[in-house]
């Protein structure tokens, strides 16, 4: 199982939510955490545009997936940002689940 957390830099509601503190931790390090947590998923991805995000992710040692800019937009459909992380990874590797861990 494929976890796919998508996390962009940017943010028209609330900016830079996924790098906010929520109890001394950036919102981003909860959907780490769960899917590390988890025995059924057997591979991490992060897509992201941003950095910092992909700082954190490699810091728990998270694959980091670089979304191109158009991609990043806010009304950029979800689908997209999986298609693209699926066809950026290796060609052997195909997961029978596919899930998204939403910050």
């Amino acid at each position: 199982m494929l976890a796919v957390i998508p996390a962009r830099g940017g943010s028209k509601g609330l900016p830079r939510k996924n790098l906010r503190l929520l109890a001394d931790k950036p919102l981003i390090v909860y959907s780490i955490e769960a899917a590390l947590k988890s025995e059924y998923i057997n591979r991490i991805v992060i897509s992201t545009e941003d950095e910092e995000i992909a700082k954190i992710a490699k810091k728990y040692e998270i694959e980091v997936i670089r979304r191109p800019v158009d991609l990043a937009k806010d009304d950029t459909p979800m689908i997209d940002v999986v298609l693209h992380v699926l066809n950026s990874m290796e060609s052997e590797y195909t997961p029978n689940i596919v899930i998204l861990l939403q910050p």
